[in-house]
């Protein structure tokens, strides 16, 4: 997973922008991970879920849902969850669910956490 940095300085918010198929990862990071001591907790939730001291972790942000689990990470936008059935019809919406819901490996999911840290 590719990702890129970006910061505000008149609002002092960092913005990312991510590979293509993850940019909803972007989107809640921006929108939920502005704060070092919540991105340090999801951290320290990961490396319980590698260390198998967890078996998965579910986190209800605003607009987000993030599932972990010992393998993988995945995000959802929570209006997914209520018109799934409406956008499994709708084909041509591939590209839009891109922005809503993503997938991606534990440790990648672990380095862009890590990498967002250091830049906030």
């Amino acid at each position: 997973m590719e990702f890129d940095f970006k910061k505000d300085y008149f609002s002092d918010k960092a913005t990312v922008k991510l590979s293509m198929g993850h940019e909803a990862f972007g989107t809640w990071l921006e929108q939920e991970g502005q704060k070092k001591d919540w991105v340090e907790t999801l951290i320290t939730v990961i490396k319980k879920l590698q260390q198998r001291e967890m078996k998965e972790y579910k986190l209800i942000g605003s607009e987000f849902c993030l599932y972990l689990n010992t393998e993988e990470a995945s995000i959802i936008n929570h209006s997914l969850h209520h018109s799934e059935s409406d956008l499994e019809d709708a084909n041509d919406l591939n590209f839009y669910d891109q922005e809503i819901q993503a997938e991606c490996g534990l440790e990648d999911f672990l380095n862009l956490l890590e990498s967002w840290l250091d830049f906030i």
